[in-house]
């Protein structure tokens, strides 16, 4: 069975972003942008909310032949771009041709991902794609990267629980402006 893999980045005290939905208090690092360049090349696809979709489509109009973007973006963007997407919405989203919207149940739906082997799919949103997919049981891997920065007032991450989330260690990592990579399991 695939492993389902959620990745995010937090604020110290838990936000994912700011109270319109913007990310512009993060900026990474180089060593941060090669651990999030490693996981999007090893999926072999990821399942997202809409708005994170939406935000993520930089990636797909970033001009790859223009001289003046890093090295570190374009590996980004190259993996990016060959990642099939599952798109979590209940609209009608543009999408472009690696991408599908995820129809019905969307539980289910990733169900149907994860049978079978194959790489770790995937998963990126906000809160309430993550309550929806820790409620049913489905996260094998959480990993939030933690930055030095407090905002105070945003989007908190876990505020869609409607339960506590035990959560095993199962690995730390700094990164180089201080920022730390909490890696969990789910508690058995």
């Amino acid at each position: 069975m695939r492993r389902l893999e959620f990745y995010i980045i937090l604020t110290a005290d838990g936000i994912y972003a700011d109270p319109d939905g913007g990310l512009d208090h993060y900026d990474p690092a180089e060593d941060e942008h090669r651990y999030a360049n490693g996981l999007t090349g090893a999926a072999g696809d990821i399942v997202m909310g809409r708005v994170m979709y939406e935000i993520m489509d930089y990636w797909d109009t970033l001009d790859l032949d223009d001289p003046a973007v890093p090295d570190v973006e374009r590996e980004y963007a190259e993996a990016w771009r060959a990642t099939p997407k599952h798109v979590v919405s209940r609209g009608r989203p543009a999408l472009r041709d690696n991408a599908e919207v995820i129809e019905g149940d969307v539980v289910e739906a990733v169900r149907r991902l994860k049978d079978g082997d194959g790489p770790p799919i995937g998963l990126g949103g906000g809160a309430e794609l993550l309550a929806t997919f820790a409620k049913a049981g489905l996260i094998d891997a959480y990993r939030f990267l933690v930055i030095p920065t407090a905002l105070g007032d945003g989007k908190a991450m876990f505020r869609a629980l409607d339960a506590p989330l035990h959560l095993r260690l199962t690995g730390t990592r700094t990164f180089s402006p201080g920022s730390v990579l909490l890696e969990y399991e789910p508690a058995e």
